[in-house]
């Protein structure tokens, strides 16, 4: 069984809307604590790194309405501007061999647009936002080991028969640390590309706690046999 995780894994997100995306966070954050920009946007990629959401250090630290900062900070009508379609996803992603259920922290309204923008709407099994990332009623979103663990119990399946497919290494490492399998698609391509054009390119490295690390969702289903065992 696939656990898929959808923004810089099935599509580029770093081409455009992922840009958007933070800047659309960085503005609510200013707006709704009253502080510069600048002070926002460190505190959204500090909450980013600590809990793998900005939403959740907002409404932990803050009382931030959960469904009203997730509507004002994702692209909805305006979405095809910022997500660049994709051509053969579906067929690859057909190649998986077991049933497949899309996992992301994305709000359920986008994570569908998007998906239907990238051609993938009807190869999922089952679709898994933030929204439905709740235990005991609070929200945990990736990399909870709390909701994970929910996950596994609803597919009936064994961690070792689970594969985490995402680019995101704190949700690996939390797979992992369940007796997942992991694979990363490491890096978008436009990623890539920034690093190249700014003189740093990235470095890759395979963490102890990621299986298989490729470039592109076709590496992968080539690959996939190496997840087997």
């Amino acid at each position: 069984m696939w656990l898929i995780d959808l923004d810089n894994t099935l599509y580029d997100a770093s081409w455009r809307v992922m840009g958007e995306i933070n800047r659309r966070m960085t503005r609510y954050v200013a707006d709704h604590l009253a502080m510069p920009l600048e002070r926002a946007s460190a505190l959204r990629d500090h909450y980013w790194h600590r809990y793998g959401a900005t939403l959740l250090g907002l409404v932990r630290h803050h009382g931030v309405n959960a469904h009203d900062f997730l509507n004002k900070t994702h692209p909805t009508h305006d979405l095809p501007e910022f997500v660049r379609r994709v051509r053969g996803e579906a067929a690859r992603i057909a190649q998986l061999r077991g049933e497949k259920w899309l996992l992301t922290n994305a709000p359920r309204a986008y994570s569908d647009h998007v998906l239907e923008l990238i051609g993938l709407k009807n190869s999922f099994d089952r679709r898994i936002s933030i929204e439905d990332m709740r235990v005991c009623g609070q929200l945990r979103p990736k990399p909870s080991h709390w909701m994970m663990r929910q996950i596994l119990v609803q597919s009936g399946r064994s961690p070792h028969r689970v594969v985490l497919i995402d680019d995101h290494q704190e949700n690996l490492r939390a797979a992992h640390a369940l007796g997942m399998r992991t694979a990363r698609i490491w890096v978008s391509k436009t990623a890539r590309s920034n690093a190249r054009n700014s003189g740093a390119p990235l470095t890759i490295r395979r963490p102890s706690y990621v299986r298989l690390q490729v470039n592109s969702l076709a590496d992968l289903v080539k690959n996939q046999h190496r997840l087997a065992g």
